[in-house]
């Protein structure tokens, strides 16, 4: 399982890849300013361009954004089945003593030992991207 810290650096990586993205259109469109280009054809193709530079810029700083989620949600993912796995090891080395007195008792001769301790239940699976 890829470990909540490689996320969360993923995530960062691509939190400063999204700022850094929002703001390549700033030194073009500065350099676009009063003065530079006024009428005619040329500025109207121009600015169209910039403008559909802009947007796709946008899409990409949206869904860089969405990444970064998606790796801090598995940084949590990832954070959750390692303490369920912690969890479940400190319960079976309980059941793994708790079944040993019992067998112990059993071996004794005790009157009634009574039921054997019931195993822990094991944590759920991970996701499928987890085990990869």
């Amino acid at each position: 399982m890829p470990f909540a810290e490689d996320y969360e650096a993923a995530a960062a990586a691509l939190d400063s890849a999204a700022q850094t993205t929002g703001t390549l259109m700033e030194s073009a469109r500065a350099a676009m300013g009063a003065g530079v280009m006024v009428g005619g054809q040329v500025t109207a193709v121009v600015t169209d361009e910039l403008d559909a530079g802009a947007a796709v810029l946008d899409q990409v700083t949206t869904e860089l954004t969405q990444l970064a989620a998606t790796c801090r949600e598995r940084a949590e993912a990832c954070r959750q089945a390692l303490g369920a796995e912690r969890d479940y090891a400190t319960a079976h080395a309980e059941y793994r003593t708790e079944l040993r007195q019992w067998q112990d008792d059993a071996d004794a001769g005790a009157a009634d030992p009574g039921e054997p301790p019931r195993p822990p239940e094991p944590p759920a699976t991970p996701p499928e991207w987890a085990n990869r």
